[in-house]
């Protein structure tokens, strides 16, 4: 049976989500996306244009949630395809979705979903799908303390740097389904990577740096807020965890040249998921969510504006 995994491509829970799962399905071809109704088309065309090449098929979805109509309608549209095909769709995801799409979309496929904020995608993929294989347990342990920030004895951060490399590089593609592939072999760390990592850690702390510079910390409704400008070698998880551990900040808003902003908190108080929903293409998690800018990037003070409104309005 033809068996295919898209997963999320930005982070260790996306990846190693997608490892487990290449446990389970060794022959799987392995494809990476991100949020946003472009990716979206883009995944939903990739499986429909696989399940032409054969009939009777798996897709399994990973690390990745949909939480807009438009994309639930190319969600639709795709498994009506894929029935007349003989494909089914497995879909894997800790994020939180809209209920009535999430009632509709368990008519269409099946879903492994927890939205309690307690487990990553990975833990999930473990469960379903390598309960206690040694490799698949260590990978979610791994992907936990990296998606939620805690028991960092179990993460490497180095790993995390080196995706974001990966991501920005012009091998991504290749260089994520090798870290995938190595991964669900249990290869964590090898000579490549660290040559790789080597390359990518002199230009990030310089750019980090740079980031530093541009930073501006303002008091909105008692909390502390952070506004950085990163640039591209900046990993922003990273990188807000290193502000808040540094610094007296509740809530980080980073963003990029690109419009992409990454909003992370360091207290309870605040619903990262609320203020990204007031972005555009904004979704995530309470604790760490994203979204993009109307405002031109090159226009640092329209940007601040701009995500103190969203922070406000959030909050009030």
């Amino acid at each position: 049976m033809r068996v295919i995994i898209c997963t999320h491509k930005a982070d260790i829970d996306g990846l190693f989500s997608a490892s487990v799962a290449l446990m389970k399905f060794p022959q799987s071809s392995i494809s990476f996306y991100d949020y946003g109704v472009k990716s979206f088309e883009k995944m939903f065309e990739y499986i429909k244009c696989e399940s032409k090449k054969t009939t009777g098929g798996l897709a399994i979805i990973s690390d990745l949630g949909i939480n807009d109509k438009t994309i639930f309608s190319l969600f639709e549209e795709t498994i009506q395809y894929l029935k007349k095909r003989r494909w089914s769709v497995i879909w894997v995801d800790h994020h939180p979705w809209d209920r009535k799409l999430l009632k509709s979309a368990r008519k269409y496929a099946k879903l492994f979903l927890n939205s309690t904020g307690k487990k990553c995608a990975t833990e999930i993929m473990y469960e379903k799908f390598m309960y206690k294989n040694k490799i698949a347990k260590q990978l979610k342990l791994i992907a936990h303390s990296s998606d939620f920030m805690t028991n960092l004895k179990n993460h490497d951060s180095r790993l995390s740097e080196l995706i974001h490399y990966y991501l920005i590089s012009e091998n991504s593609r290749q260089n994520l389904e090798s870290l995938v592939e190595k991964a669900s072999r249990g290869i964590l760390w090898d000579s490549d990577m660290q040559s790789e990592y080597t390359k990518f850690i002199k230009i990030s702390d310089f750019q980090k740096k740079e980031s530093l510079k541009t930073l501006t910390i303002l008091k909105i409704l008692s909390f502390n807020v952070a506004f950085v400008f990163t640039f591209p070698y900046v990993q922003t998880s990273l990188f807000s965890h290193e502000l808040f551990t540094n610094r007296k900040i509740d809530l980080a808003m980073l963003f990029n040249r690109s419009g992409k902003v990454s909003i992370r908190r360091n207290t309870d108080k605040i619903s990262c998921r609320k203020i990204a929903s007031l972005l555009v293409e904004g979704g995530g998690h309470e604790y760490a969510s994203g979204g993009k800018l109307k405002s031109n990037p090159k226009d640092v003070k329209g940007c601040i504006v701009e995500l103190k409104d969203a922070i406000v309005r959030a909050l009030s």
